[in-house]
């Protein structure tokens, strides 16, 4: 399972975690970011860089719940830098001894706690043999497991020089597991790599669970713990100058002036460690006992330390050699000799080398091409284009990781269609100065970009529009002319206030307008013509009235003289 997650929704593809990742153990698929956990060295810079926070350490705490819940006794293992994490800053009374972390671990259902230095006093006694028998060339020591998985995965021609002898963790954790019986072992530390550590059968497998410092405050925070009561049983170690193992040089102290002719060099970071490891592999470096800490300054800087911005200086004056009080009662896997082999294996992942022509292929895909177009901003993670061409032929990157290319092409697809849009448009600068023309506003307005540029467009003048814009922050459109008064214009102004701007869209409605007018014109003749039939109706039937009541009176009196007729007749 990953042990740095990424939160899909934070990420902004900025590619910063590229840029600062020194292996380029991430890639870029599907418009994400990907850890390439075959590559990675969990050294932690991407999840301190990422700006957003979108990658984030596994947390653990549940599944040690889980094992404390199985009713087997778990103990714990503390890794000496506890010390730097509780520095002082966070209690007005000065920093916490171990017998109080011991008590509060305890609360959490620990049964017992112990600190790694007692491993770490067993690491260096097989050291010393080693020097001893002479017959390593060269020796690289380490409690670091991201150095191990440098070697491993990026210098497997350097596995021989590693130190045949398991790491501070996983020694005691033998050491308790040899004095306590059927146990469970979880270890506390500032680092993410020493969960890959207990995962890897190679590394020995005694131990079940790793926890951070930040696990540990958050679990105790939701059960209510506090730091302050001292446990009367805590355990303490024997020789207490290994309690310095996280410091720089905190091995090659412990050992001495026991060295056997071997030159000791100490070296921290992983940049260091890089060049350090080059020139091994080059046979540059002689006969050199290493020790070697990813991180800067060592185990007090990991990468939980870093995040937290815990003080290296005053951290690393926590680290003392001389016995503490608890020491007078040291635990008893601290009474215990046992030799602590460990295995190393070839991890790495062979890199497809292209040639040139189709490192050349790739590149002309973003418009690279000649080696002037190239310009190794290094934008997109990797420092320069090759080494980014090279990386999308692997199937890390993707093409398109380009910035100053997709900006290019955004800025000619916004050209283009700005340049042929059949409206005019406009940007005006807070005095209505113009800043940017298109052809048609060129058209509509009668000016040109050379000559207007800079300047105020005449036929705006003493136009309100972008006041009222500005004013009442929504967009205002009106009908004006436009370079003449045949040209009619529909003219919508919006302020940017964030930009100190104004853009202007003009909408040519000339031939809307002169419908308009010749439709109004058509509309008062068919008034008029209609006004016209209805006055020569009305006269028609005044005429046809007319005529009807002649008639009728007539047939009124013809008929009264037949009625009077037909009366005489009788």
């Amino acid at each position: 399972m990953s042990i740095i997650k990424l939160n899909v929704e934070n990420c902004q593809n900025c590619f910063k975690c590229i840029r600062e990742c020194p292996l380029k153990a991430i890639e870029f698929k599907d418009s994400r970011t990907k850890i390439i956990e075959d590559e990675c060295v969990l050294c932690g810079t991407c999840m301190e860089t990422c700006p957003k926070g979108a990658k984030y350490v596994r947390h653990n705490v549940k599944k040690v719940q889980e094992l404390i819940a199985s009713g087997k006794q778990v103990c714990v293992t503390v890794a000496p830098s506890w010390v730097g994490w509780y520095d002082g800053s966070q209690f007005p009374g000065g920093a916490p001894s171990f017998p109080v972390y011991s008590a509060a671990l305890k609360k959490l259902g620990f049964a017992r706690a112990e600190e790694t230095a007692i491993g770490a006093a067993q690491v260096s006694k097989e050291y010393i043999k080693l020097m001893e028998q002479g017959q390593m060339k060269s020796i690289i020591a380490t409690a670091c497991s991201s150095v191990v998985m440098l070697i491993e995965r990026h210098f497997p021609q350097l596995i021989k020089n590693l130190a045949p002898v398991s790491s501070p963790m996983m020694a005691h954790a033998r050491l308790m597991r040899e004095a306590y019986g059927d146990i469970k072992v979880v270890f506390i530390g500032p680092c993410l790599s020493k969960m890959h550590e207990a995962e890897d059968p190679l590394a020995g497998g005694l131990v079940n669970e790793v926890l951070t410092f930040e696990d540990v405050d958050a679990w105790m925070a939701e059960e209510g713990i506090t730091l302050g009561e001292a446990d009367t049983d805590a355990a303490g170690v024997r020789e207490p100058v290994s309690r310095i193992y996280p410091k720089q040089e905190g091995i090659i102290k412990t050992i001495g002036d026991q060295f056997h002719g071997y030159t000791p060099i100490s070296v921290d970071g992983i940049d260091r460690c890089i060049e350090l490891f080059t020139a091994m592999q080059n046979e540059e470096a002689g006969q050199v006992f290493v020790e070697a800490n990813i991180c800067a300054g060592s185990c007090i800087g990991g990468p939980i330390m870093r995040m937290h911005r815990r003080n290296l200086i005053r951290s690393t004056t926590r680290l003392k050699t001389q016995a503490e009080p608890v020491d007078a009662a040291p635990a008893a896997s601290a009474g215990l000799e046992f030799p602590h082999p460990r295995v190393f294996a070839s991890r790495a992942v062979p890199t497809k080398m292209p040639t040139d022509q189709q490192i050349r292929e790739i590149l002309a895909k973003i418009g690279k091409l000649s080696p002037e177009q190239e310009l190794n901003c290094g934008s997109c993670g990797y420092p320069t284009c090759r080494d980014k061409a090279i990386a999308v032929f692997n199937g890390k990157a993707d093409v398109t990781m380009c910035l100053p290319f997709l900006r290019e092409q955004a800025e000619n697809k916004s050209s283009m269609v700005i340049e042929n849009s059949p409206n005019g448009i406009v940007t005006f600068d807070d005095d209505m100065n113009v800043m940017e023309i298109n052809p048609k506003a060129e058209q509509l307005f009668g000016v040109t970009r050379a000559e207007i540029t800079g300047e105020m467009i005449p036929a705006l003048y003493g136009e309100t529009a972008f006041d009222d814009a500005r004013d009442s922050k929504h967009t205002v459109i009106k009908k004006i002319d436009g370079a003449s008064e045949a040209i009619k214009v529909e003219l919508s102004v919006v302020y940017l206030e964030r930009h100190k701007m104004f853009v202007a869209f003009a909408k040519d409605i000339s031939q809307e307008e002169n419908s308009r007018a010749e439709l109004a014109s058509l509309r008062m003749s068919t008034m008029d013509t209609a006004q016209e039939v209805i006055e020569k109706q009305m006269r028609v039937a005044q005429e046809i009235a007319s005529l009807l009541g002649e008639t009728t009176a007539e047939t009124k009196v013809a008929l009264t003289k037949l009625k009077k007729s037909i009366t005489a007749l009788d």
